[in-house]
């Protein structure tokens, strides 16, 4: 069981990640390469964008931190501490 529990920890993971890269940046940054005149920031709104990138990144968070209370040694929080801190740093890029 302990298996399988952690291989679901990982899918959710590796998911909330790639929601994460998919919901970065701006939808709108390639009417730039078309007309540089176009400010984004006059068409964009405040949509739900930022709210389900934060949801998944608590979803990545809760996944390391099952992964960290899977594990039965002491040394066994280091790599879910690495995934978290990943997560982290990778939405704080893709909300530039």
């Amino acid at each position: 069981m302990t298996y399988l529990s952690r291989l679901a920890a990982i899918a959710l993971y590796v998911l909330a990640l790639l929601g994460i890269w998919l919901l970065g940046g701006s939808r709108y940054d390639w009417i730039l390469d078309i007309d540089p005149a176009i400010q984004t920031a006059a068409i964009e709104t405040d949509g739900s964008r930022d709210l389900v990138a934060a949801l998944c990144l608590a979803a990545a968070l809760a996944a390391s931190a099952w992964l960290a209370a899977l594990g039965k040694t002491r040394g066994r929080w280091i790599r879910p501490l690495a995934l978290a801190l990943f997560a982290i740093a990778l939405y704080g890029v893709t909300r530039t």
